[in-house]
């Protein structure tokens, strides 16, 4: 664009009588982010000497005019070049900072907006002065470009450059935006025309935002990074570099020493959904909030990505938290509960299972035909069912235990022999019902732990449970004790079904049975497992599982420490024998008791201490049984704890408290067999504690002690 279409005006006769801001473009001068770099080009006859040309330029053009020139090399203004005159005149009469650099020497002229720049130190001496004398301490940085544009080679413009000054007593870092313009006649350039702003408030305030801007960058727990995206021949994200990152990046994502580098040499595997997020990010300007993990990092990360500068530059800002703890926790928590419900499915099919020979059973005892061999047969269904319900009971207690931490060990130091030989004794029918064959190998010396001898026969038994029940009829089980290196082995090893490394991977957890679909048939709810591996660390031990694959078998191997000690003499595997049959002790008849408001659970009790030649009343509400208790006198009183109104606590110490009532025995009778709820039941008053279902063969034995 030309000066004149530029200004306005189309000689410089017509603009050199109005200041620089009444011919510049409105808002350049002052309020445009780029000064407007106004050069004089002219010949020395196209504008004549202005009278009063000093006349409208402030303090200044005051200054200017009384200062005493006689001695200048310039000589008094009258004989200035015309060229200056008109330039001068153009700086004071502006509100925007100028000055002027004139001749080979370098003479300065400022306006009154410049003067408020220079500070004591060289106002009013600058001017007319040389301006290497005038700035001597900066001549080094604006030297060189003064010459450039002394040379002829054209304008220069700087935008927030620092150039260091003593002004008002100390040294300042100062910041100029400024420009500087030949001002040219025909001939060649005669001097400079600065147009200048001091900037240093606002790169202060700048810089006081930066720095705030990156102290908090820095102390984020959130990882920062800007990134540019690379895309292939065709256009499509392939990679990405890292340009930036904060000192929360290493720790969100464990890369360290990124700048510079790219994901793929980072992450050579990282997942190509990274690429095309980020690129389409870039690509599209449209920002994202998402959740993603990556296999590679072994990470989870909460990311928002949004672009910065133009689309052409393809650079994206991250802002993310590794979330992997918070997210394997959710999907923890949301696989536990998918299997909470499968569990709760299985375990309805367990307890189904044995209901229905009971009800048949129960059918069948009521039938007036059934000779005496059904009605025993009859009887034993009920009693393995029982058995079998009663055990699924005790296991469900005891990881309700375990999980609470509330399984205490009776720990003595316990030959494993002995725990091998009770193991296999409540295991056998079971293998010899599957038809397998047990190899059993035990050293000839002791294999001394510290441990619960009731837990390691359980944690061992349910280990030779679970290898029959997925080993197919036939099959064989081998069970090794070894010693050695000051620790105990036992290992429990089939020719069954296997495992695949899936379900490997989740042997025991807790209700693991429910992710092996072509188990169910086995039955059991899953919790055998987790069982043993948390009895086993309680002994300070650990437990493995192995299997090559399916149709191949499996390893289950335990590992305790071993101690020292002479053990009592114990019977090894090879002389377990089936133990005898409990003998009911006989007695005289009692009068007994039976508190409980299942009137069936009741009934049976009575009946079954009648059998036994003992006299019985059953009573189903709490409040009435101190009074029929003395009327009838017991010598025994069996209490249910979950009674309505009042529980058998309560109840307990009730009677305790009534005379001729207080010296009768207690048996407490609840579903709850831990050692609280033993201890509980000591502290209301009980003599004795059985857990549901009684075994009736140690209630006989406990009654006849007590005729």
């Amino acid at each position: 664009m030309c000066k004149e279409r530029c200004c306005g005006y189309f000689t410089l006769q017509a603009a050199s009588p109005r200041s620089i801001c009444a011919i510049s473009p409105p808002g350049r001068v002052v309020r445009s982010p780029r000064l407007f770099m106004w050069s004089l080009a002219m010949t020395s006859n196209t504008v004549h000497a202005l009278p009063g040309f000093l006349d409208g330029g402030g303090e200044m053009g005051v200054l200017t005019r009384d200062h005493d020139w006689s001695r200048h090399p310039l000589g008094p203004p009258a004989g200035w070049p015309s060229l200056l005159k008109s330039t001068l005149r153009l700086i004071l009469t502006s509100n925007h900072p100028m000055f002027i650099w004139w001749g080979d020497d370098l003479y300065q002229f400022y306006n009154d907006a410049y003067r408020r720049t220079l500070g004591a130190e060289r106002h009013p001496a600058a001017l007319g002065q040389r301006g290497i004398d005038c700035w001597e301490e900066a001549w080094h940085i604006i030297g060189p470009e003064i010459d450039h544009v002394m040379a002829g080679q054209g304008a220069t413009w700087h935008e927030n450059a620092l150039i260091p000054l003593t002004r008002n007593g100390k040294r300042e870092e100062v910041y100029w935006t400024y420009g500087y313009s030949p001002i040219q006649d025909e001939e060649r350039v005669r001097g400079v025309l600065v147009v200048c702003a001091d900037v240093t408030e606002d790169m202060r305030t700048r810089q006081i935002l930066k720095q705030s801007y990156v102290t908090v960058i820095e102390s984020m727990d959130e990882g920062l990074a800007v990134i540019r995206i690379i895309l292939d021949e065709a256009g499509r994200p392939c990679d990405y570099r890292f340009l930036e990152v904060n000192p929360s990046f290493e720790r969100q994502t464990g890369l360290v020493d990124v700048v510079g580098k790219t994901a793929r040499h980072l992450v050579p595997d990282l997942e190509e959904r990274w690429f095309q997020i980020y690129g389409n990010v870039a690509l599209t300007g449209e920002p994202v909030r998402f959740l993603e993990g990556s296999e590679p990092m072994n990470r989870w990360f909460e990311v928002y990505a949004t672009p910065v500068g133009s689309k052409e530059d393809l650079m994206v800002a991250l802002m993310f938290r590794d979330v992997t703890d918070r997210t394997r926790s959710e999907q923890a928590l949301r696989t536990a509960d998918r299997r909470k419900d499968e569990f709760l499915a299985m375990l309805a099919h367990e307890l189904r299972n044995p209901l229905a020979p009971i009800s048949a059973a129960a059918e069948l005892l009521q039938m007036p035909g059934a000779d005496a061999a059904r009605v025993q047969n009859a009887s034993a269904v009920i009693g393995r069912q029982v058995r079998h319900i009663t055990g699924l009971i005790d296991d469900l207690l005891d990881v309700s235990r375990v999980t609470r931490g509330m399984i205490p060990l009776n720990a003595s130091a316990t030959d494993l022999r002995r725990v091998v030989a009770d193991a296999i004794e409540q295991v056998r029918p079971l293998i010899d019902s599957h038809g397998h064959r047990l190899t059993v190998s035990t050293p000839p010396a002791p294999a001394l732990v510290m441990g619960d001898a009731k837990r390691l026969v359980q944690v061992l038994a349910n280990l030779l449970s679970n290898s029959v029940k997925y080993t197919p009829g036939g099959g064989d089980i081998v069970l090794r004790l070894d010693t050695g290196g000051g620790q105990v082995r036992l290992a429990v090893i089939d020719n069954g079904i296997g495992m695949t490394a899936d379900v490997l991977a989740h042997a025991f957890d807790l209700f693991a049975q429910a992710e092996r679909e072509t188990d169910r048939s086995q039955g059991g709810l899953g919790i055998g497992l987790a069982l043993v591996k948390s009895l086993v660390e309680l002994h300070g031990g650990t437990v493995a599982a192995q299997s090559p694959g399916l149709g191949q078998g499996s390893r289950f191997t335990i590992t305790l420490p071993q101690i020292v000690e002479e053990p009592a003499p114990v019977a090894v595997a090879g002389d377990v024998a089936a133990s005898p049959a409990p003998v009911l002790p006989t007695s005289a008849a009692l009068r007994a008791m039976v508190v409980d408001d299942n009137e069936d659970a009741a009934d049976m009790l009575a009946m079954f201490l009648e059998i036994h030649g003992h006299q019985v009343l059953t009573e189903d509400d709490p409040a009435r049984v101190v009074e029929r208790a003395l009327a009838f006198k017991p010598h025994v009183c069996l209490l249910d704890i979950g009674l309505p109104g009042m529980d058998g606590y309560e109840l307990a110490r009730r009677l305790r408290a009534t005379p001729g009532l207080d010296g009768v025995v207690l048996i407490a009778v609840t579903g709850y067999g831990d050692e609280q709820a033993k201890q509980q039941a000591t502290t209301a008053g009980f003599d004795h504690h059985f857990v549901k279902p009684i075994d009736p063969a140690s209630l006989v034995a406990l009654v006849a002690t007590l005729a």
